[in-house]
């Protein structure tokens, strides 16, 4: 589908392209899922040389970034469902020249989906006004998704690291801490990868449309240049802070089996020394012992075996408590 776009006083008007037609005054025109048919009209009226679907999804720069003739090619990756814990990215060619902006793409970026509303009131009064228009939309919409990201990773740190009583066991979701990390993380490389794409892409334009672009039209691209820079460094520190957050949340997890290892550990050694009293309760010896030679009740002799086994078991764990690893005792003597 082609949609043509010619200018006004404050922006863009939009009118669709039927058949044949193609407005000749149109400043901008977006092709979406283009049909042979589509692509001889338009190389045909511009005298153009329209990229395919499988040239577009060429990762060289010298595939990506070109100029031919007067007409600079620029290929894009840009993000789609960015209102999703998933995005996915999509390629756009922007077909640039003096004339006319051609966008040719198979998907719908959230910034062809905004853009066209802003159109008629963007100030876009000519084709290079609305390729930075377009640029300053997506620049946009990667520093709202590093927002998120930023304020995704705040929360999960504030969950992670909360603070505890002296008495209170630490035991924060650290499974679903670390299915957040991940989501935020699949998010901030895809915003990463953009803006790199981004910044490639707006310092080829400034170079290869220096000969005719405006002056307006060329301070502008420096600004988003600048904030691409500037957000690009953010992104930076936040993969840094979700590094370490990552980093924090395995040690917990290591630290909580080190402790359930800890603890069945001591259990293990307390109930050793009961261990060798059952085995010599369980022996017949004993039974000849206590009742034939001391004339004891078995009952008085086993119930009194059974509270000297409680005793030595409570002993057992009083001593591993106070003087073992992690023990108040240990660590007194320890300082």
């Amino acid at each position: 589908m082609i949609t043509s776009w010619t200018t006004t006083d404050k922006g863009l008007c939009k009118s669709q392209a039927e058949g044949q037609a193609l407005h000749p005054a149109a400043a901008w025109i977006d092709v979406v899922e283009i049909t042979p048919e589509e692509s001889k009209l338009l190389e045909s009226t511009f005298h153009l040389d329209m990229p395919t679907k499988a040239e577009m999804q060429e990762i060289e720069a010298s595939s990506r970034l070109y100029r031919d003739g007067h007409v600079v090619y620029m290929t894009a990756t840009m993000l789609t469902k960015t209102e999703t814990p998933s995005p996915l990215t999509t390629a756009v060619t922007f077909i640039f020249s003096r004339e006319r902006l051609i966008t040719l793409r198979y998907d719908e970026p959230w910034t062809f989906r905004v853009f066209p509303q802003r159109a008629p009131k963007s100030g876009a009064t000519s084709a290079e006004l609305a390729f930075v228009c377009i640029l300053e939309t997506t620049v946009e919409r990667l520093a709202d998704m590093l927002e998120i990201v930023s304020v995704e990773l705040e929360n999960l740190s504030s969950k992670v690291f909360r603070h505890h009583g002296p008495r209170e066991e630490v035991e924060p979701d650290l499974q679903r801490a670390l299915i957040n990390i991940g989501r935020a993380g699949h998010i901030l490389s895809k915003v990463r990868e953009s803006l790199v794409d981004k910044g490639r892409m707006v310092t080829f334009a400034r170079q290869a449309t220096e000969d005719w672009m405006g002056p307006e039209s060329k301070a502008r691209l420096a600004a988003i240049q600048r904030d691409i820079q500037q957000l690009t460094d953010h992104a930076s520190f936040t993969a840094n802070k979700m590094q370490f957050l990552l980093d924090a949340s395995i040690g917990f997890i290591n630290f909580e089996q080190n402790r359930i290892f800890k603890f069945f550990s001591l259990i293990t050694v307390a109930v050793a020394p009961l261990n060798i009293l059952a085995g010599i309760g369980g022996m017949s010896e004993f039974s000849r012992f206590t009742i034939e030679k001391y004339n004891c009740p078995w009952w008085l002799a086993y119930t009194l075996f059974t509270i000297a086994m409680l005793l030595i078991a409570w002993f057992s764990w009083w001593l591993l408590s106070r003087f073992g690893p992690g023990g108040g005792g240990w660590k007194r003597k320890r300082r």
